[in-house]
């Protein structure tokens, strides 16, 4: 019931956001000066028992290694990546869904997995909404497609699916991301990078590398207006990737992703 309720206002808060103008932008990049302010003023005060230092989430030279255009030739096509019907999933599905994963470290052999489904009904009108679940460790998929705001839900028989009326492509085109490497079915290769070098920051470049491969796969989104939404401790996720967008949009005078704005529920 709690999942239901969470998910029915995060719903009503999408529908709120789309009719909110380009002020909304000029809000979301204050929050996320005021959050930086505000780490940066915590590392200043807390030098005493250390060597004094600054936060790099406030500096936005420091995501300038980040790629800006994926590989040529990009890996993986959306036709590869386009789901027929799901096991067991009710007749009279009216919307795309696809699958598969994005390469978002060559070197390091990291491969993130996501599960995409359009809005039923002028898909091409509607935003673009990128799902993290928390955890750490929790399943996009298992959790936020399959039990919380995906179209479906697994029936009591573990074997066949029937249609969710709440939700969240009703209103929007939604990417469920499996996010950092090693969870759900999003995998890294077994080395000491991958093993020693996890950490909220990586989640968040290999979140922003992700998309700008993903949007060459699908590029009917580039300039779509996108929003970040997420749960528990996607509170830590949800921002983080929006700081990275910001400050790769300013420090390339571009913008590579439309961040329109973050949503963000906290369950205990």
């Amino acid at each position: 019931m709690r999942n239901t309720i969470t998910s029915s206002i995060l719903l009503l808060l999408l529908a709120a956001s789309l009719t909110v103008d380009a002020s909304q932008e000029d809000q979301l990049m204050r929050f996320i000066q005021s959050k930086a302010k505000k780490r940066h003023t915590v590392v200043r005060a807390t030098s005493a028992n250390g060597p004094e230092g600054t936060d790099p989430w406030a500096d936005p030279g420091s995501f300038s290694h980040l790629p800006t255009k994926c590989p040529t030739p990009p890996a993986g096509t959306k036709a590869a990546d386009k789901i027929t019907a799901l096991p067991g999933q009710p007749s009279g599905v009216n919307f795309g869904q696809y699958s598969g994963y994005v390469t978002v470290s060559h070197k390091h052999f990291r491969e993130l997995f996501y599960y995409f489904v359009e809005a039923p009904y002028e898909a091409a009108s509607k935003p673009l909404v990128l799902w993290l679940n928390g955890g750490p460790g929790c399943s996009s998929l298992g959790y936020g497609a399959m039990t919380e705001l995906g179209p479906f839900r697994v029936n009591p028989d573990g074997k066949t699916l029937n249609r969710n009326k709440h939700a969240w492509n009703n209103l929007a085109n939604v990417i469920f991301l499996e996010s950092p490497a090693g969870v759900g079915f999003s995998y890294a290769k077994n080395d000491t990078n991958n093993n020693n070098n996890v950490g909220d920051r990586r989640t968040a470049e290999d979140t922003f590398v992700f998309l700008l491969n993903w949007l060459e796969r699908f590029p009917e989104y580039k300039g779509r207006d996108f929003y970040i939404a997420g749960e528990s401790y996607g509170g830590h996720y949800v921002p983080q990737l929006a700081t990275v967008i910001k400050f790769m949009n300013e420090l390339h005078g571009t913008t590579f992703i439309n961040l329109r704005g973050i949503f963000v529920s906290i369950v205990d």
